[in-house]
């Protein structure tokens, strides 16, 4: 896949979770330190308390600013030089990274604890090679402040209720890969591919003036949730997470008719750097039992490995087969990440001037 300057923009705010400023990174890797890119916040934490728990490996670690899309350029103009021996990222990330050939293959070998992570969840090239390891899922949904929404939602149908005039905050056209709409698509009998009916919806939902909001950045859905601007949205774990801990939240995730994405978060061992198997080892040690179980405690994400314990606060992410077929919508990330331009464009075109 060719990166096109546009692409890597539109990646750079697909994902919902918090970034803090990049810090100053040192030229050279010294031989007791890995540099590893996380996500700043819970996530971050998680994995500084991972690392505690071993001696093997000493960190300097690298904050993603904004979306995990925002380092794709830094790597892509310093290529093949490479300053970072692993990159925390999910699937839009991975995706670009695979394409361009920066990742290493990972083999049970490599990482013995793989075995214990599902094997349709891992992330492939061409040739069927394990090219991310996944360490938990988050998600991406509907819910409502508990205390604050006029009315119990279950529905679609529900968002253009009189009810929640200016009630909802909605993720901007750089938030969520726009599954927002593609959630509104299945509604209307469409998805990913099929989007007409999405895009209808989406008008109405504008004309109604229930959209209190636009959220351009988790800070913005966050802060709009607890300040009680608005009560209703549709936004990515780690920002529902931030707004739990002081609110009571009801999660739609199993709710039939509104369709829950999941995702992955995950590392990608970087080509072209000394420090290959120190990285696999602390990464096989990260997603042991323990550790998932630990990172799930700390970041809010569902641990993927099967032997680790999922925290009662986590259950909304934890399907059975029947519910992952009734309530999750796994969308084709190519076709998804594809159309991020034109889905742009639509939504400045048809949609913006309606707000």
């Amino acid at each position: 896949m060719t990166m096109t300057r546009r692409h890597l923009l539109s990646l750079i705010g697909a994902t919902g979770a918090a970034g803090l400023a990049w810090p100053h990174l040192a030229t050279a890797q010294t031989a007791s330190g890995l540099t590893a890119v996380e996500w700043g916040g819970d996530v971050v934490e998680a994995m500084k308390q991972v690392a505690a728990k071993q001696s093997a490996a000493q960190f300097n670690w690298v904050l993603h600013q904004g979306g995990a899309g925002a380092i794709l350029p830094k790597i892509k103009a310093a290529w093949p030089k490479v300053d970072y021996d692993y990159i925390a990222g999910w699937e839009g990330s991975f995706n670009s990274m695979i394409a361009e050939d920066w990742v290493e293959t990972i083999t049970a070998a490599d990482v013995p604890n793989l075995a214990d992570i599902p094997e349709k969840i891992m992330m492939r090239d061409a040739k069927g090679n394990v090219k991310a390891v996944p360490r938990a899922i988050g998600g991406m949904y509907f819910g409502y402040r508990t205390d604050t929404a006029p009315f119990a939602i279950s529905k679609i149908d529900d968002l253009f209720d009189k009810r929640l005039k200016g009630a909802i905050c909605w993720p901007g056209p750089t938030q969520s890969m726009m599954l927002q709409i593609v959630a509104l698509a299945l509604q209307g009998g469409g998805n990913e591919s099929n989007m007409e009916p999405g895009w209808k919806l989406m008008k109405d939902l504008a004309k109604s003036g229930n959209i209190g909001r636009i959220a351009v950045t988790d800070v913005d859905f966050t802060n709009s949730f607890t300040s009680g601007e608005t009560s209703v949205g549709f936004f990515a774990e780690p920002s529902w997470a931030a707004v739990a801990k002081n609110f009571k939240i009801t999660r739609l995730t199993k709710q039939a008719g509104m369709a829950t994405f999941l995702y992955q978060s995950g590392f990608a061992v970087m080509k072209n750097r000394p420090n290959r198997k120190a990285t696999c080892d602390f990464i096989n040690f990260a997603i042991s039992p323990e550790m998932s179980t630990l990172y799930a405690k700390v970041a809010g994400e569902a641990p993927l490995n099967s032997k680790a314990a999922i925290p009662p606060e986590l259950a909304h992410l934890s399907f059975t087969p029947k519910e992952f077929e009734s309530f999750v919508h796994v969308p084709d990330y190519k076709v998804v990440l594809g159309q991020q331009d034109a889905w742009a464009k639509r939504w400045e075109s048809d949609i913006a001037p309606l707000l």
